[in-house]
């Protein structure tokens, strides 16, 4: 089953709930936020390749960025990688990528997978994924992880699953997108429902029916072969509907499997993900970057230049993310106002900001 495994990774976000880090000519999966030495993409593909050999890798991403995935991922493909001309979500995307892995291995399986996740303990994911290869039947089902919870996200998605003895893949019962806290906490209480990772295994052919069966229009945009011509895919993309593979097939296919992954996994979806995975001081602070500070709690400090000092004193709960043009100071519980104060922006025609 490994042996005709091909990884997909899709690292086509915009990225903007990381602005002003994350700009649109560089988004955040091409920088290196945690300061490892390498790009969130860097460190996922280095992570599957660990599993899967490179002539099986293929990543998804923005015309706009093919320059930076060449330089970024130089021993990829030229054909593997698949440069959208427009950005229509996941689903389109991942229709696309099982078309064209399809028409070279009719019989490949799929492990598609977010460009952008943390995954401090490599070791006991890709023993699970190993497993989930080996073990699970794949004749049939999608497959997708979900991580138990550590406590009550209400920016995660959540899976409720019918727990069965002996079974490493667990029937899938709901799909639950980002709950209140109210319901998110009975979640977590209950022991049944996992974090929805965006991870899925699938063979194309069950991808493909999926897509036949439950969204039909958009399977007849791309039809097999997998070879589109430029003209083919702009078009495509243009009719094609901005939605993800979730809504458009997870919550409606059958049979669907779940696998509990028990290993520390975030989704850096923003800067209080950073602030959560970050070393932090006796007084929750991060400080990424040289900082002087004094009555300070619970807050992130970024600076995108070595050589420069942030002074603060006084502040508790707040993300202070400072790049050369942009300095952004806002409360950690108004991370979502990031992407507002972008669309502001962009309303008042200043591009050089964004």
């Amino acid at each position: 089953m490994i042996a005709r495994t091909h990884a997909v990774l899709l690292a086509g976000g915009s990225g903007t709930r990381f602005w002003p880090v994350s700009r649109a000519a560089h988004p955040k999966q091409f920088l290196d936020i945690l300061g490892t030495g390498r790009s969130l993409l860097q460190s996922t593909v280095a992570r599957v390749q660990q599993l899967i050999p490179p002539e099986h890798l293929w990543i998804v991403g923005s015309q706009a960025h093919a320059a930076l995935i060449a330089q970024q991922v130089p021993h990829l493909l030229e054909d593997h990688r698949l440069l959208e001309p427009l950005q229509r979500n996941t689903a389109f995307s991942i229709l696309w990528a099982t078309q064209v892995i399809a028409a070279q291995e009719p019989d490949a399986i799929l492990w598609i997978l977010p460009a952008d996740h943390y995954i401090p303990d490599e070791k006991t994911f890709l023993a699970l994924v190993q497993r989930v290869l080996t073990e699970c039947d794949f004749s049939e089902a999608i497959l997708t992880v979900g991580i138990r919870p550590r406590y009550p996200h209400t920016g995660y998605g959540y899976i409720q699953f019918i727990p069965t003895a002996g079974r490493l893949c667990q029937p899938v019962k709901t799909f639950t997108e980002k709950p209140s806290k109210e319901l998110a906490q009975l979640f977590v209480q209950s022991g049944d429902f996992l974090w929805n990772s965006g991870m899925f295994i699938a063979s194309a052919a069950v991808i493909k029916r999926a897509f036949q069966t439950h969204a039909p229009d958009m399977y007849e945009l791309l039809p097999e072969g997998g070879e589109y011509t430029p003209e083919v895919l702009q078009r495509a993309f243009q009719q094609a509907p901005s939605i993800s593979f979730d809504y458009a097939i997870m919550e409606k296919y059958q049979p669907v499997l779940v696998v509990e992954g028990d290993f520390a996994w975030w989704d850096l979806g923003g800067w209080n993900a950073v602030h959560e995975v970050s070393p932090q001081d006796a007084h929750g602070n991060t400080a990424l970057g040289q900082v002087l500070m004094e009555g300070v709690k619970n807050t992130l400090f970024f600076a995108s230049r070595s050589d420069k000092l942030i002074i603060a004193q006084g502040l508790e709960g707040y993300l202070v993310i400072d790049t050369d043009d942009v300095l952004l100071i806002v409360p950690k519980n108004a991370e979502q106002d990031i992407r507002e104060w972008v669309q502001r922006l962009r309303a008042e025609g200043r591009p050089r900001y964004l």
